[in-house]
């Protein structure tokens, strides 16, 4: 990279990061809305997803798959990474017809925020359907409910309802994604939800 690509590049970075920065100030509207506070902010909750993402790698990969690790992360951190324009809309106030109308505006958030690479992560996040994919979207939800368990430890929020959504403990056919929210289940003391 020549010397003015490589400022060219530092420039569009500073740019990048101070569009996201905002996503260390916004809370999880979700927690707000359950008594939670304070609760996490979006950025948090991103490095959480990053974490729980790469332990899902590592389980995945002590069990004989091929995981891109990098591929993996790089979707968890611009996950939510649109937020940082709509802030966090929770799951009480979506149906399908705005899921889709906001999957429209997200993709062309990330477009502009992060470029055609990160956008392309973003899509492949949301289609699902690569072994990567399938562990972020799981380490999003993992990541939710092992913040509802610590909230409860804490006697914070009204949470009862994160752990009786079905469709919260969806493994996606992962076994490692199953003895997680096995593991987590058990640490909460709650039956896991079945799905269908």
């Amino acid at each position: 990279m020549s010397e003015s690509s490589l400022e060219s590049w530092a420039q569009t970075a500073v740019q990048r990061l101070i569009a996201l920065d905002p996503l260390a100030d916004l809370p999880r509207t979700g927690w707000l809305m359950r008594g939670v506070r304070p609760c996490e902010s979006i950025a948090d909750h991103s490095f959480g997803v990053a974490l729980v993402t790469m332990l899902l790698v590592d389980g995945e990969r002590a069990r004989g798959g091929t995981v891109d690790g990098e591929r993996a992360l790089r979707m968890a951190l611009v996950h939510d990474a649109p937020e940082a324009k709509l802030g966090d809309v929770p799951m009480p106030v979506k149906s399908p017809a705005l899921d889709r109308a906001l999957s429209d505006v997200e993709a062309a958030l990330v477009r502009t925020l992060l470029g055609d690479e990160a956008a392309a992560l973003w899509s492949e996040l949301e289609r699902a359907e690569s072994v990567e994919a399938r562990i972020v979207r799981v380490a999003d939800k993992a990541h939710m409910v092992l913040k509802a368990l610590v909230y409860e430890q804490q006697g914070r929020g009204r949470l009862d309802e994160f752990w009786s959504n079905a469709k919260t403990f969806d493994a996606r056919g992962l076994a490692a994604a199953d003895a997680l929210f096995d593991a987590i289940c058990a640490r909460a003391k709650r039956a896991r939800p079945v799905t269908g």
